[in-house]
């Protein structure tokens, strides 16, 4: 199974490679949440989940259907800023004030879109106004189970407490492992960015993305990226 992404459209000057500590971090939780389908990180993983702090690793559980198996658009904020012409924050703190930037109707409708699979990104109400709309998102969740459940009921009856609540969550993840990791990795990342971005220039879109994972392929006439599911 893959997935596809259409790019049709899309101007070559519109296309830039960028690291983003935020989107970094949620990989971070992916990994902790299923270190069985990365075993490379496996040392990684279990030397961050024995220190700890066991109220951060309860928290960690409440949402990590927003990580654990799909990768939520709240990484990647800068993409619901109006004017789609925002790149990801240098810093941690810098994407999560572009997350705060995002209205509650972007917020909500992009934790709904994972947590209940709703359509989202379409004209109209969403759930925070449609009646109709909310009554859908709490019977998928219920169909999730009752962390989903949960959740949802306190994205649509409290969006700001929510979203405080995750902002704080991210900030404690960064103090307890994230910094570290960070630290490490932004230079390899730095570096990889200056690789990619050379390829984009030299080679287009399509010689940058395939350079990224075999698994990626670019149809340019169809305008389509593929990107194969990995075993």
């Amino acid at each position: 199974m893959g997935v596809h992404i259409d790019i049709s459209g899309l101007r070559p000057e519109q296309v830039a490679v960028v690291p983003s500590p935020l989107a970094e971090l949620g990989m971070a939780l992916h990994a902790l949440s299923e270190p069985g389908h990365h075993p490379g990180l496996q040392a990684w993983a279990t030397g961050v989940t024995a220190r700890l702090d066991p109220h951060l690793a309860d928290r960690m559980c409440e949402a990590d259907f927003l990580w654990r198996s799909t990768f939520s658009d709240l990484f990647l904020p800068c993409a619901g800023v109006p004017g789609r012409t925002t790149l990801p924050g240098g810093t941690l703190a810098e994407d999560l004030d572009l997350l705060d930037k995002l209205s509650d109707e972007q917020f909500v409708d992009a934790a709904l879109e994972f947590t209940c699979a709703l359509p989202y990104g379409l004209p109209g109400a969403g759930p925070l106004t449609d009646a109709g709309l909310r009554r859908r998102s709490l019977e998928l969740a219920a169909a999730r189970g009752p962390r989903q459940t949960e959740f949802t009921e306190r994205l649509l009856s409290d969006p700001p407490g929510i979203r405080g609540r995750l902002r704080q969550f991210l900030e404690d993840c960064d103090e307890a492992f994230f910094a570290e990791t960070w630290s490490r990795l932004r230079h390899q990342l730095a570096a990889d960015t200056r690789h990619k971005t050379d390829l984009l220039r030299h080679k287009g879109p399509a010689g940058a993305l395939t350079a990224v994972s075999p698994a990626v392929t670019v149809d340019e006439a169809a305008g389509r990226i593929t990107v194969d599911k990995l075993g």
